[in-house]
């Protein structure tokens, strides 16, 4: 059951940039193809309407059409995968299942809460027009005091309320995360087996986990998939992240396989 979160992170990406050159090169198969066959039709030949060859030429003419649309859908494909690769490597958000998120939190937090003080800190003593005080601030210079003493299109100078507000709301939601994860670390895990099915909390992975014995039924199958579990090969486990729901979830699903069998 071990979880490894970069190992994870880095599956992803693989799998990611796999797709986007499996699609790339179906497109070109099928543009290539497509252009074969229209390598068949003279220049400029118009369809002859009610000649005996009218039909079968539309019909040749559409698998023609319908290949290059299918490669152009293959390449929209390839590139969505790259981007989707691109955006997993260069993804600075913080996951839960990342096994040093209370750190990365926790210097985030110090981050907001620094940006936070320099804002009312710089905005009280451009209120006060004191260019020296200001430029005592840690990070302060003259550039920045040049800016925020230069009135915006509505006419106000220094941070604006906003700034200072929506910093103040990220700052309540990290806090509100590095409570929850010091909460969940905590608490205890859950670990128990209703109807030979064990069901646990495997923290590291973030993930909630049901064990069957065997491969459990197309109905019970059909239940986990509706409560938002997925089989992961790499755990052996049908899993979704931890949650009260989760584990209610879990739980009537083991009990129900009892009246199955």
């Amino acid at each position: 059951m071990k979880h490894d979160f970069q190992q994870r992170r880095e599956r992803r990406i693989a799998n990611a940039k796999r797709l986007a050159k499996k699609n790339e090169s179906e497109a070109e198969t099928l543009y290539n193809s497509a252009r074969e066959m229209a390598s068949f039709i003279p220049m400029g030949q118009p369809i002859l309407v009610g000649h005996h060859s009218e039909k079968a030429d539309r019909r040749y003419r559409d698998k023609i059409h319908n290949k290059f649309g299918k490669s152009f859908e293959k390449m929209d494909r390839a590139a969505y995968y790259e981007s989707k690769a691109e955006s997993i490597a260069n993804n600075d958000a913080i996951s839960s299942d990342d096994p040093n998120a209370l750190e990365k939190l926790e210097e985030k937090l110090k981050s907001l809460q620094d940006e936070q003080e320099f804002m009312k800190s710089a905005n009280r003593y451009i209120k006060k027009k004191d260019k020296d005080g200001f430029l005592k601030i840690a990070n302060a210079t003259e550039k920045l005091w040049e800016e925020l003493t230069t009135p915006n299109v509505m006419g106000y100078i220094g941070f604006a309320s906003y700034s200072l507000s929506n910093n103040n709301a990220n700052i309540r939601q990290v806090q509100n995360r590095i409570a929850q994860l010091k909460n969940h670390a905590e608490r205890q895990q859950i670990d128990k087996t209703i109807n030979g099915i064990s069901i646990l909390e495997n923290t590291e992975a973030n993930r909630l986990q049901i064990i069957f014995e065997g491969k459990p039924s197309e109905e019970t199958r059909k239940r986990l998939k509706a409560r938002g579990f997925r089989w992961s090969p790499s755990e052996g486990a049908w899993q979704r992240h931890i949650s009260n729901d989760a584990y209610h979830s879990a739980m009537a699903i083991a009990e129900s396989t009892d009246n199955e069998n």
